[in-house]
């Protein structure tokens, strides 16, 4: 008997004892949070190219744009306004993407090689009142009707 009761005792020893021995699991994320700094977006040089698409609930804007350097990723088109159109019935968006954390050394820097994509779905209840919509870039960009 005493001999179980020692097995007994060792085992909720060790249970209690596990959950901090390693560590928590909650003071991980927090750390890795403080440690990895926000990602910054900027705008994209310019709006290369504009596609409109009909879906069953609205309409797909599909923009392409030229970054400054290599290594930009996350490509959106955010809404202008809170999705309200402006005083001419455009809708605006800014086309940015994520600013790379370091260089991408690479030997081809052509425009197409830094060209990237970005899609937003625009809901049918979000297209009254508007007539087209506008894609702004750093330099310039490019509109288009319905």
């Amino acid at each position: 008997m005493p001999r179980y009761a020692a097995l007994a005792a060792l085992a909720a020893l060790l249970a209690l004892g596990g959950c901090s021995l390693f560590g928590s699991d909650d003071e991980e994320p927090e750390a890795a949070a403080e440690q990895a700094p926000e990602p910054s977006y900027d705008s994209v040089d310019e709006v290369a190219h504009i596609e409109i698409g009909r879906t069953r609930d609205g309409l797909v804007i599909t923009a392409y744009g030229v970054t400054p350097t290599l290594g930009y990723a996350a490509p959106e088109l955010r809404l202008r306004r809170d999705g309200a159109p402006g005083p001419e019935g455009y809708l605006d968006f800014d086309f940015v993407a994520r600013v790379p954390a370091e260089p991408v050394a690479t030997a081809d820097t052509s425009p197409r090689a830094r060209m990237i994509r970005a899609d937003y779905l625009i809901p049918l209840r979000q297209l009254r009142g508007a007539r087209g919509f506008r894609i702004h870039a750093a330099e310039g960009g490019m509109m288009m009707n319905f």
